[in-house]
């Protein structure tokens, strides 16, 4: 593979990392949210449970103790629900917490490519001047040596 194309490669697989990560904070962050706002309806189901519970205990109709365990049970399937889309957002930030360790994998891979292909490139054009070097040498070698051979002095 020649290096534009490696490069290009690297390229996308960066821009794909980039978005994997960005796709992971925005995850991140809708947890964090989703868990705040569990916490909130917890909060305000148990406060509404002791203002219940010191209503019911001074004594009120038949009616305001209905409504009071109709709100009750459906703070509680709010909070419920809450915990099913807490979950879901877990999972959906493992999924592309996922993502994107192998798009950094990727990454690291075709990086280690670039860097065997430069290794290479480097050995080989240390070899093309080695060999150069000695040709030059045994060419200037054969150019004294000769005018002695010859007897030229």
């Amino acid at each position: 593979m020649d290096a534009i194309n490696l490069r290009m490669l690297i390229e996308l697989a960066a821009a794909a990392r980039d978005a994997a990560a960005a796709r992971r904070a925005h995850a991140g962050a809708a947890l964090d949210a989703a868990r705040q706002q569990l916490t909130l309806l917890e909060g305000y189901a148990a406060e509404y449970e002791r203002r219940g519970q010191r209503t019911l205990a001074v004594g009120v109709d038949i009616a305001a103790q209905d409504n009071l365990r109709a709100f009750a049970g459906k703070l509680q399937q709010a909070i419920a629900q809450q915990r099913n889309e807490v979950e879901r957002r877990a999972l959906v930030l493992e999924q592309v917490a996922g993502e994107l360790t192998e798009a950094q994998r990727k990454m690291k891979s075709l990086q280690a490519l670039q860097t065997r292909a430069l290794d290479t490139a480097r050995s080989l054009q240390g070899r093309r001047d080695q060999k150069l070097t000695d040709e030059l040498s045994q060419s200037m070698l054969a150019g004294r040596a000769r005018p002695l051979a010859v007897g030229g002095w």
